[in-house]
């Protein structure tokens, strides 16, 4: 069979695709789209759809938080049912964006798209953040985040689960974040294989799985 000289280098690029930006290039170095990717969709970052969790969703819907019932009326009384043409707008899971966030790649990826109202994390301690909670979980911060620190955690196959020492709320216009700091005198290294995130913030329950040997940026694990 005959391939045009223009035709095989495009054949042979499709069968081995190029290297991850983050393998191959130092962050200056990388387009838009590879920066998008490395918030997104690498080995520090993920979109990821919740699930609902029932129990939670009663018990925020008694407290008006997700649209059951009045705001701070409890069961007592109810919303008038919508008229029969009347858009429904329930809560509906949608795609968190989960970084590794104290990592080198994702703090370097943030500066380069501009993301100046990111979340600071001091030196001492490991950081999740996850953007895109709705704005109305956030409505208190500090009393959000003090519930949090018990419903967050990180797991390490035949390791004590690891709590967040503190928990951080961000109110911005295009959802709220919430960082999970967690101290490094606990060490994480590439011998714990994974580590499993999980989380509940209102009724929103999600995990991610961060495997700890691609996590690799210069040549050294970047948590």
């Amino acid at each position: 069979m005959f391939f045009c000289p223009v035709v095989l280098p495009l054949l042979i690029s499709l069968a081995f695709p190029a290297d991850d930006a983050w393998k191959t290039k130092h962050a200056a170095e990388w387009t838009d789209a590879e920066t998008r990717q490395v918030l997104t969709d690498s080995p520090w970052a993920a979109m990821v759809t919740p699930t609902i969790d029932k129990k939670a969703e009663q018990k925020q819907g008694n407290r008006g938080g997700l649209g059951i019932g009045i705001p701070g009326m409890g069961r007592r009384r109810a919303s008038p049912p919508p008229a029969e043409d009347a858009p429904v707008t329930p809560d509906e899971p949608r795609p968190f964006n989960v970084r590794w966030e104290s990592a080198l790649p994702i703090r370097e990826a943030e500066l380069k798209a501009r993301e100046t109202s990111g979340p600071d994390v001091d030196e001492d301690h490991y950081a999740i953040a996850v953007y895109g909670i709705p704005s109305h979980l956030a409505k208190d911060p500090r009393a959000l985040a003090d519930k949090l620190k018990g419903q967050a955690s990180l797991k390490r196959d035949g390791q004590k689960d690891l709590k967040p020492s503190s928990v951080d709320v961000i109110p911005r216009d295009d959802g709220a974040v919430v960082v999970f700091l967690f101290p490094k005198s606990k060490e994480i290294t590439t011998q714990d294989s994974q580590a499993e995130f999980s989380a509940l913030i209102g009724a929103f329950q999600f995990t991610q799985a961060f495997h700890l040997d691609q996590m690799m940026y210069q040549g050294k694990l970047e948590l």
